[in-house]
C-alpha cells in the first residue's frame, strides 16, 4: 500500500510539473508579452492621426482637383509641408488579405484613399475590397494594395513637381524613383 501511494504521488507531481511547463509556454512573462504585444500591433496604431510624408519629396498629402472618381490625392505644394493627417483603419475582411483602409482627415463624405483605372489615387466613399499594406523599407515603408493579382504601389508622376498627383504603379524596381517611400509622423489630435 505504501508503494502504491508513493507511485501515485510521483505521478501527480509529474503531471503537475508537465502542466506548469505547458502554462509557462502558453502564458508569456509580462516582459515578453509587452514586447510581443508592441510587435503584434504593427507599424501604425489604428484610429490615430498621422501625417503621411513621402521621404524622397519631404511632402505630405492633401486633396486636389476633382475628377470623375472624386477628389484626387496630391502631394503638398512645398517641401516640409506635412499636409492633411490620415487615419488607418484595420481591415481583415477582404479578398486580398489583411491591411488598412486609409482615411484622409477632412470634411466631406469621400475620404478613403482608393486606386482608379487611370492610375490616380482618389478620395471615395469606400474601397473596402482592396486594403493598403505597409511594406517595410529601412525606417520607412512603401504602401501597396492588390488588384487583379498584382501589387500596386503609391507613386509620384515622372513629371513631378509639375504634376503633384499621387499615382499607383504596378511594378517596383530597386532603382525606381517613382515609387514612394513614406514615414509616419503623429499628428496632434
Amino acid at each position: 500500500m505504501k508503494h502504491a501511494r508513493g507511485s501515485l504521488w510521483r505521478v501527480r507531481l509529474s503531471a503537475l510539473a508537465g502542466f506548469l511547463a505547458l502554462v509557462a509556454v502558453i502564458v508569456p512573462s509580462s516582459a515578453a508579452h509587452a514586447a510581443g504585444g508592441a510587435q503584434a500591433a504593427g507599424p501604425v496604431e489604428p484610429g490615430v492621426p498621422y501625417y503621411l510624408v513621402a521621404t524622397k519629396l519631404d511632402r505630405g498629402i492633401t486633396a486636389g482637383r476633382t475628377s470623375e472618381y472624386g477628389d484626387l490625392v496630391h502631394y503638398t505644394e512645398r517641401a516640409g509641408d506635412q499636409g492633411i493627417p490620415v487615419v488607418f483603419e484595420k481591415d481583415t475582411n477582404t479578398t486580398w488579405g489583411e491591411g488598412y483602409q486609409i482615411r484622409l482627415q477632412r470634411r466631406g463624405s469621400a475620404t478613403m484613399l482608393c486606386h482608379t483605372y487611370y492610375r490616380w489615387i482618389a478620395l471615395m466613399d469606400s474601397c473596402r475590397q482592396n486594403p493598403w499594406m505597409l511594406e517595410p523599407s529601412g525606417d520607412a515603408f512603401r504602401l501597396k494594395t492588390r488588384w487583379d493579382g498584382s501589387y500596386l504601389y503609391l507613386a509620384a508622376s515622372p513629371t513631378f513637381p509639375g504634376d503633384k498627383t499621387l499615382y499607383w504603379q504596378d511594378r517596383y524596381g530597386s532603382g525606381d524613383l517613382n515609387v514612394m517611400e513614406f514615414k509616419l509622423v503623429k499628428a496632434p489630435r
